[in-house]
C-alpha cells in the first residue's frame, strides 16, 4: 500500500516551525547538538543496533572528508563527507546487530592544504553507557552574524512585487491562478521566519549526474515544448517540495547514490538537432538533495558478522556541461526533512529571466527553518530553457553507473514550472513525458526507478531494483 494516505499536509512543520524566536534568544530544541572531537581523543558513541542514528562530529572547517574502517586502505568506493564552515560533519549509522565490542572508524579530513585524522569508536548497543552515550541531539549556538529572513504578512506577500521578494531573498511567488496550490505553500513558508546559511559550494570531484540518452539513469517527469520541428524556449524555472527519503539496504562494502532534483534542459533526445555542439552534450541545470549509503562488516561477534550502515545526505546543484555535482555543506539535510528546492537562471536578487549571467538555485530546508540562495556564472553554458524536469537519478561515480540506492519511494509535492511568458504549469501537461529508469539503455534489463502521477500536485517515485 502507498503510504499516501498518511501524508501529512505539507508544511505542516512540527516542533522547529518556533525557530526563530528561539533564535533570537536561545537554542530550538529540536536542533542537534555539537559533539566535539579532537585528533588526540577519539569520539566514543553507542549506537542502536537496528536503528539509524544521526552523528554530528567536529573536524576541519570546509573540509573534504573521507570516512572508512580503522585500518582500511580500500579507496575504491569513498565514503566522502563535507563538513560545513564550522567544521561540522553529519552522517547516519546503523549497526545490524547488538554486541559488546567496539568497533573503529577514522575519518580522514582535508581542508586548505591540511589534513587531519579523527577517530570514531561506535559499540553497537541498545544500553549507553558513561564513557560510549548515545548521540546527542545537537544544540546550534545563536552567532551575531547569523542573518534572519523575517516573516512576511499576509498582505506584505500579496503586495510586494516580484523584484522586492527577490531582493529580500524571499522564494519565488508562484502564480496564485495559474498555481493555486503552489502559492498556498509558498504563503505558509514566506509568513515564517528563517535563517539563512552560506551558499558556499564544494565540488563531489567523483560525483556528476548526466543528462538523459538512454533511459539507464533517470526516473520522472520531463515537460518538453510543444511538440514542433523546431523548440523554442518555454520555461526559465522549476521547483518542487519533498521530504527526504532515508536510504536503506546497501550493497557491501560499495557506496551507491541516488539524488532527486529539480533541472532545465538536458534532454539528449533533442540535443542532437538543436544544442550548440550536436550530439555531444545538453545544457542541463538542476539542483536537488542526494542520498548515499554504505556498509561494511566492522567485526564478528559470537561467529555473527556485524555490519555498520552509514548514510549521508547533502544538498547540491549542478551545471552542465562543465561541472561535477557542487555539494552545498551548510544546508543542513536530514533523512524526512521537509525541503523546497527551486532551479531557475536569472541574476541573484532578480526574477527569473533566461538572458540572466547565472544558473540560480533555491534551497529551504522547512524542517529545520533555513535556507540558501545560490548562484553559478552560467559562462558559455546557454540555458535554452526547453525543458522542465522532476527526477530521481542514479548519478555517475567516476564516469560508470553505480547501483541506485535503495531510497525506498519518495514524494514531490507542487512539482511546477514558470513559462517565459510568466505562467505557472503543472508538470501534469499533455507534453509531459513519463520516464522510467532501466538496468540498459534499451529498457529491457530490470526496472529500476519509476515515477507515477498522483495528479497534478504530487509525484510519486518507487525504487523497484539495483542492477
Amino acid at each position: 500500500m502507498k503510504p499516501y494516505e498518511n501524508y501529512v499536509k505539507l508544511l505542516s512543520y512540527g516542533p522547529c516551525i518556533a525557530l526563530i524566536g528561539s533564535l533570537l534568544i536561545g537554542s530550538p530544541q529540536c536542533l542537534a547538538q555539537d559533539a566535539e572531537s579532537s585528533p588526540s581523543e577519539p569520539m566514543r558513541l553507542t549506537v542502536a543496533p537496528h536503528s539509524s542514528s544521526r552523528i554530528a562530529m567536529k573536524t576541519l572547517p570546509k573540509a573534504v572528508c573521507v570516512l572508512h574502517g580503522d585500518g582500511d586502505s580500500d579507496t575504491s568506493h569513498p565514503f566522502k563527507l563535507f563538513s560545513d564552515d564550522d567544521g561540522m560533519i553529519r552522517f547516519n549509522v546503523n549497526p545490524s546487530q547488538e554486541a559488546d565490542e567496539v568497533a573503529g572508524f577514522a575519518v580522514d579530513c582535508t581542508a586548505d592544504g591540511q589534513s587531519r585524522t579523527f577517530e570514531l569508536e561506535l559499540r553497537p548497543s541498545s544500553t549507553p553507557s558513561l564513557d560510549m552515550p548515545a548521540p546527542a541531539a545537537e544544540i546550534r549556538t545563536t552567532k551575531t552574524t547569523d542573518i534572519i529572513r523575517p516573516a512576511l504578512t499576509k498582505a506584505e506577500a500579496l503586495q510586494l512585487s516580484d523584484e522586492e521578494l527577490a531582493m529580500r531573498q524571499y522564494p519565488l511567488r508562484p502564480n496564485p491562478e495559474g498555481a493555486p496550490a503552489a502559492f498556498a505553500e509558498w504563503l505558509e513558508m514566506v509568513t515564517h521566519p528563517a535563517r539563512r546559511v552560506d551558499a558556499r559550494q564544494a565540488a563531489h570531484t567523483e560525483l556528476r549526474a548526466g543528462t538523459e540518452a538512454s533511459g539507464t539513469g533517470w526516473s520522472g517527469f520531463d515537460l518538453e515544448n510543444a511538440p514542433n520541428e523546431h523548440p523554442v524556449s518555454s520555461y526559465d524555472m522549476v521547483q518542487g517540495f519533498w521530504y527526504v527519503p532515508q536510504v536503506t539496504n546497501p550493497i557491501l562494502d560499495q557506496t551507491t547514490y541516488s539524488v532527486l532534483w529539480v533541472g532545465l534542459d538536458g534532454d539528449n533526445n533533442i540535443c542532437p538537432n538543436y544544442c550548440p555542439a550536436k550530439g555531444k552534450y545538453s545544457d542541463l541545470w538542476q539542483a536537488g538533495t542526494g542520498q548515499q549509503i554504505t556498509s561494511s562488516i566492522a567485526f564478528y561477534w559470537k561467529g555473527i558478522p556485524i555490519y555498520f550502515t552509514f548514510s549521508y545526505y547533502f544538498a547540491w546543484t549542478e551545471l552542465i556541461p562543465g561541472q561535477n555535482i557542487e555539494v552545498v555543506p551548510n544546508v543542513n539535510v536530514s533523512p524526512g526533512d521537509l525541503m523546497y528546492v527551486a532551479a531557475w537562471v536569472g541574476n541573484p536578487n532578480q526574477a527569473a529571466s533566461l538572458s540572466g549571467a547565472d544558473g540560480m538555485a533555491y534551497f529551504e530546508d522547512l524542517t529545520q527553518s533555513e535556507f540558501t540562495p545560490v548562484s553559478t556564472p552560467r559562462g558559455k553554458v546557454n540555458i535554452l530553457g526547453y525543458q522542465a524536469e522532476w527526477i530521481m537519478e542514479r548519478p555517475y561515480e567516476n564516469n560508470g553507473l553505480p547501483d541506485l540506492a535503495d531510497y525506498g519511494y519518495a514524494y514531490m509535492y507542487e512539482p511546477n514550472a514558470q513559462q517565459v511568458d510568466g505562467a505557472w504549469i503543472s508538470y501534469d501537461q499533455n507534453n509531459s513525458v513519463q520516464i522510467l529508469m532501466y538496468e540498459d539503455p534499451n529498457a529491457t534489463g530490470d526496472l529500476l526507478s519509476a515515477a507515477f502521477s498522483e495528479g497534478p500536485d504530487t509525484i510519486y517515485y518507487v525504487w523497484y531494483n539495483s542492477n
